[in-house]
C-alpha cells in the first residue's frame, strides 16, 4: 500500500492545457506585437519557447525533470548516486567528466519514456519509488555532461538539457564556485529562474567550519549580484552524506507540487519579456514630434508668394470697387468700341496654385520620428522611418489642397460700396455742372438767348462750382480710400498668414494615420514588454 507521501504525489494537480495557455499568453501577445519590429533572433526565441513549452507539456504532466549540472570535478555523478542511494554513474579517476547525459526516472518509468525520448537521453536507469525514494515519485534526474567540458559536443548536450529541464540543480565545488563561466554564461541568464534553481556547494566536508561559512556567504553574495538571491543554496558532501537528506527533501517538495514545469516556462517567458523591454524605449517617448513637423511644413510652403498674391488681390479688388464709376463706365465703353480688354475680368482670375516643397516635408517627417526611431531596435526603426518617408507625397498634396482652399481673394467689404456710391454721387454732380457749362455755349451758337448762370460766390458760378466740387470730392474720396485699402490689405494678409500657418502646422491629418498607427503599435509593444518586466512575472 502506498505511503501518505506517495498518495500525495499521485494526487498532485497536474499542469493542464488551460493553465499552460495562460502562462504562454503574454509571450504570444509579445510575439504578435513584436513581429516585424523586434529583432528576428528574439522573435525566433519566442517561437521556439512556445513550441518547446507545448512539446514539454504534451509529453508528460506527471513528471518533473531535474537536471543536475555543474563543472568538471563538482561531483554531479556522486551527488546523484547519493540522492538515489546506489551507484548508477561511475565517478572514477579515469573519467572525471560525464560523457553523456544519464537519466534516472523514479517511479513510472514507462510513462517517462516519451519525455526522455523528447529530451534525447538514451542512457536510462529507472528506479522504483520505494523507501527513501518514495517522495521522489515522478522525478526524472538527469546527470548532465560538464558545462565546462573541453569536448564541444558535451557542453552542447548540457546546454540543451538545461534549457529543457523543469528544475535545475547546479552543483559547485568550493575551489571553483566563483568561476566566471558559471556566473557570466549561465547564472546571468537565470535572473527569473530563482524559483526553479537549487544551488549546491558540494564537497563541503573538505572545508573547516570557518571556511565553510565564508564560502557560503560569498556564494550567496555572488548569486545576489545575478538577481538570484531567492535561489535555494545548500551545502552537501556526497561522500559523507551531509546535506543529502535535506536536498532530497527539497527536491521532493518541488516534485510533489508538480508546478516546476509551469514555473520554468513562466521564468523563460519573463526572461524574454525583460530582454525585449531592454531593447525598447519607454512607451511615452514613441510619439510624433509635431513641433518639428509643423516647423518644416511652414518652411515648405511658399508663404511669401501666397501673402504677396493676397495683398495684390485685396488692393486690386478694393481699387476696382472704390474706383471712379464714370471712369470705369467710359473705360468699358472704349473697350467695347475698340475691342480692348477691360480690367474687370482680372478680378475673377484663378489665384496662383500654392506650392509645397515635398523634400522639406519629407525631411520634417523624418525628423518628427527621429526621437522614436533612434531608440527603437531594428527592424522597427527602419519601418517607422520608411513609413515617414512614404507619407511625404500624400502629406504634401494634402497640405497643397488645404492651402488652395484658403481665401486669397477677399470678400467684398461694405465700405467699398459706400465709397463707390459717394464717388458716383460726386461725379454725377460734376457731370451735371459740366453739362450746365456746356449748355451755355449752345444757345449763343444757335443765336438763342443765353442760359442764365446764377453766381455762387463772386465770379464763381453754380455750374463751375458743381463741376469743380464734384471732381474734387471724387478725388478726395479716392485719396481717403487709399490708406483704408492699405489697412484692409494688411488685415487680409495677416488673417491669411494665420490660416496658412494653421494649415501648415496641422499634423492630425489623414496622410499621417498609418504613421501614427505604426508608432501606436510600437507603444503598445513597449508597454506590454515593460509591464511584464516590471512585474518580474509576466502578466496573465
Amino acid at each position: 500500500m502506498p505511503s501518505t507521501q506517495q498518495q500525495g504525489a499521485t494526487k498532485a494537480p497536474a499542469l493542464g492545457q488551460e493553465t499552460s495557455a495562460a502562462v504562454l499568453e503574454p509571450l504570444k501577445t509579445l510575439e504578435t506585437l513584436g513581429a516585424g519590429r523586434l529583432p528576428s533572433a528574439l522573435i525566433d526565441e519566442m517561437t521556439a519557447l512556445r513550441e518547446r513549452a507545448r512539446q514539454r507539456l504534451a509529453h508528460s504532466h506527471d513528471h518533473v525533470v531535474v537536471a543536475v549540472a555543474g563543472g568538471t570535478g563538482s561531483g554531479k555523478s556522486s551527488l546523484v548516486n547519493a540522492l538515489v542511494g546506489q551507484t548508477l554513474s561511475a565517478a572514477g579517476v579515469r573519467r572525471p567528466t560525464t560523457e553523456r547525459a544519464q537519466a534516472v526516472p523514479i517511479g513510472d518509468a514507462t510513462g517517462a519514456e516519451p519525455l526522455l525520448d523528447w529530451l534525447q537521453v538514451e542512457e536510462r536507469h529507472p528506479l522504483p519509488a520505494e523507501g527513501m525514494l518514495a517522495p521522489l515519485r515522478g522525478a526524472v534526474l538527469l546527470d548532465l555532461p560538464d558545462v565546462d567540458s573541453t569536448v564541444r559536443e558535451h557542453a552542447q548536450v548540457a546546454e540543451r538539457l538545461i534549457e529543457r529541464c523543469d528544475l535545475l540543480l547546479w552543483v559547485m565545488d568550493p575551489l571553483k564556485y566563483a568561476q566566471a563561466l558559471t556566473h557570466e554564461r549561465y547564472f546571468a541568464r537565470l535572473a527569473h529562474h530563482a524559483g526553479v534553481l537549487l544551488v549546491v556547494l558540494n564537497h563541503i566536508d573538505r572545508l573547516d567550519e570557518a571556511d565553510r561559512e565564508t564560502d557560503l556567504a560569498h556564494l550567496r553574495a555572488l548569486l545576489a549580484e545575478q538577481d538570484l538571491a531567492a535561489a535555494q543554496l545548500l551545502p552537501t558532501a556526497a561522500t559523507t552524506g551531509e546535506g543529502i537528506a535535506e536536498l532530497r527533501q527539497r527536491i521532493s517538495a518541488v516534485v510533489r507540487e508538480r508546478r516546476a514545469p509551469r514555473e520554468r516556462i513562466r521564468a523563460d517567458v519573463a526572461d524574454l519579456m525583460e530582454r525585449s523591454a531592454a531593447q525598447l524605449p519607454p512607451p511615452e517617448t514613441l510619439v510624433l514630434d509635431t513641433d518639428a513637423l509643423a516647423s518644416h511644413q511652414r518652411e515648405a510652403v511658399n508663404e511669401a508668394a501666397l501673402l504677396a498674391s493676397a495683398d495684390s488681390a485685396y488692393r486690386r479688388a478694393a481699387g476696382q470697387a472704390t474706383g471712379s464709376p464714370l471712369r470705369g463706365l467710359l473705360g468699358r465703353a472704349v473697350a467695347r468700341r475698340f475691342g480692348r480688354p477691360t480690367e474687370e475680368p482680372r478680378q475673377g482670375q484663378e489665384p496662383p496654385r500654392p506650392s509645397v516643397a515635398e523634400p522639406r516635408v519629407r525631411q520634417g517627417l523624418l525628423e518628427a520620428v527621429s526621437v522614436a526611431a533612434d531608440q527603437l531596435p531594428e527592424p522597427a526603426a527602419g519601418r517607422v522611418r520608411q513609413q515617414a518617408a512614404s507619407a511625404a507625397a500624400a502629406l504634401t498634396e494634402d497640405l497643397r489642397q488645404r492651402l488652395a482652399e484658403l481665401p486669397l481673394e477677399p470678400s467684398p467689404r461694405r465700405w467699398w460700396s459706400g465709397v463707390r456710391r459717394l464717388r458716383l454721387a460726386a461725379e454725377m454732380v460734376a457731370a451735371f455742372g459740366f453739362v450746365w457749362l456746356a449748355g451755355r455755349g449752345l444757345p449763343e451758337w444757335l443765336g438763342l438767348p443765353p442760359v442764365p448762370t446764377p453766381a455762387l460766390l463772386g465770379e464763381i458760378t453754380w455750374p463751375f462750382a458743381l463741376l469743380a466740387g464734384g471732381v474734387l470730392a471724387s478725388v478726395a474720396l479716392a485719396g481717403a480710400a487709399r490708406p483704408l485699402i492699405s489697412v484692409g490689405a494688411r488685415r487680409h494678409v495677416h488673417a491669411l498668414r494665420q490660416a496658412v500657418r494653421q494649415d501648415a502646422a496641422a499634423t492630425d491629418v489623414a496622410p499621417l494615420a498609418e504613421l501614427r498607427q505604426a508608432l501606436a503599435d510600437c507603444r503598445q509593444l513597449s508597454e506590454h514588454a515593460h509591464q511584464g518586466a516590471a512585474a518580474g512575472d509576466p502578466p496573465e
